[in-house]
């Protein structure tokens, strides 16, 4: 466990911890290993893109991030696009 500054500080993994055990006692991922469950990152890079897509201004998003650069919000945008598939052929190595 990371140690305070000062007895009122909010550690930095509090929130992702906080996130984890509302998500969990909600029972909505039961079905999904714990590995597997969005994570609260997941969710906030989501709804960044969601509000993307529907055509936000990026400094109306920004500020609804919390975020003092526009840099970081469209890293939380990032990836949420389709890519392609690159298929690679490789041998097996197998006897038979």
């Amino acid at each position: 466990m990371e140690a305070k500054e000062h007895w009122s500080s909010v550690t930095p993994d509090y929130l992702t911890k906080e996130f984890t055990k509302a998500r969990d006692a909600a029972h909505a991922y039961d079905h999904i290993g714990p590995a597997e469950r969005p994570t609260f990152h997941e969710v906030r890079a989501l709804g960044s893109w969601l509000y993307e897509q529907q055509e936000f201004l990026e400094e109306y998003v920004q500020a609804r991030l919390g975020h003092s650069d526009a840099k970081m919000t469209r890293h939380y945008q990032e990836g949420h696009t389709e890519k392609t598939i690159e298929y690679q052929t490789v041998g097996a190595d197998l006897k038979y």
